[in-house]
Parts: C-alpha cells; sequence; structure tokens
C-alpha cells in the first residue's frame, strides 16, 4: 500500500511539473513574441535608433529566459533561437529592413516551435 501511494505522489508531481513547464515556455514565449512585433513595427517605421534599443532589451531578456529554457527543452532549439536573435541584432545595427523582417519571423517561428513540441499531444507521444 506504501508504494502505491509513493506511486501515485510520483505521478502527480511529473504531472503537475509537466503542466507547469507548458505553461512557463508558452508565457515566456508569448512575451518575446510580443517583442519581435513591437520591433517589427519599429523597423517598419524607420525607427531604428527605437528598434536596436528594443533589440537589446529582448537579448538581455532571452539571455535569462535561455538559463531556464535550457533546463526543459533540446539544446539544438535554443541555439537556433540564438543563432537568429544575433542575426536580427546585426541586421538592425545594418539597418537592412526585409533581413530584419525574416529573422524576426525565424525567432517567431522557433519560438513557436519549441513550445509545441514540448505540449503533450499524440504526435509527440508516439
Amino acid at each position: 500500500m506504501k508504494q502505491v501511494v509513493i506511486m501515485i505522489i510520483c505521478i502527480i508531481i511529473l504531472v503537475v511539473g509537466g503542466i507547469f513547464e507548458i505553461k512557463y515556455l508558452e508565457k515566456s514565449s508569448i512575451y518575446l513574441s510580443s517583442d519581435m512585433d513591437y520591433i517589427k513595427n519599429a523597423i517598419y517605421n524607420d525607427n531604428y535608433l527605437l528598434a536596436k534599443e528594443q533589440v537589446d532589451k529582448s537579448w538581455n531578456t532571452w539571455q535569462e529566459l535561455k538559463n531556464t529554457w535550457n533546463m526543459f527543452i533540446i539544446h539544438e532549439e535554443i541555439d537556433d533561437i540564438d543563432e537568429a536573435m544575433v542575426e536580427l541584432k546585426e541586421y538592425v545595427s545594418y539597418e537592412n529592413k526585409e533581413e530584419c523582417f525574416v529573422a524576426i519571423e525565424k525567432i517567431k517561428n522557433n519560438l513557436d516551435h519549441t513550445v509545441r513540441r514540448q505540449k503533450l499531444r499524440i504526435d509527440n507521444v508516439l
């Protein structure tokens, strides 16, 4: 009887931890995506000074989030987001509008893919 109770407690901890992980990844992903939308709007309006400031803030935010994300997801996906963020920084500094938009969409796509991959779905289980 004691072993069954311990097993049930472990399963509950595992499920609650998984739910917490997914909610955390979703919230931080939405936060970064909204930063990317803000940068996109600044670039669209040719306000590169504002875009540079926001890219720096987003970069700092990503550096903080990345440490936590490392516990939850595959490092290759983090590296993909990292590379796209570096590309965005450089494109904004050179004021290359088209490449900035591509880098922003790449970051948003990588964030969305990463969160979607962590969710409990039948194709993720199989």
